[in-house]
């Protein structure tokens, strides 16, 4: 899950954060995080603020990276 450790995430960091889900769910919460983002020139139009991800999807950054250390380690 490296969305965990990069300030910006694409559409295949948010699938994968979703577990995998359909491409269509993931372009929903990357268009979502543009809206927010609110980036005027769209300087990068194939990425988004990870910290909007998880905002969008409802999730604590913090329990995330915790769960993903345990499952690991």
């Amino acid at each position: 899950m490296k969305i965990l450790f990069q300030p910006y995430a694409t559409k295949r960091d948010i699938q994968e954060l979703m577990g995998g889900a359909r491409w269509e769910s993931a372009a929903k919460v990357f268009s979502e995080c543009k809206k927010l983002e609110q980036d005027p020139f769209d300087i990068r139009p194939t990425r988004v603020p990870s910290h909007l991800v998880f905002k969008v999807l409802g999730m604590d950054y913090d329990f995330t990276l915790h769960q993903y250390e345990q499952s690991v380690y």
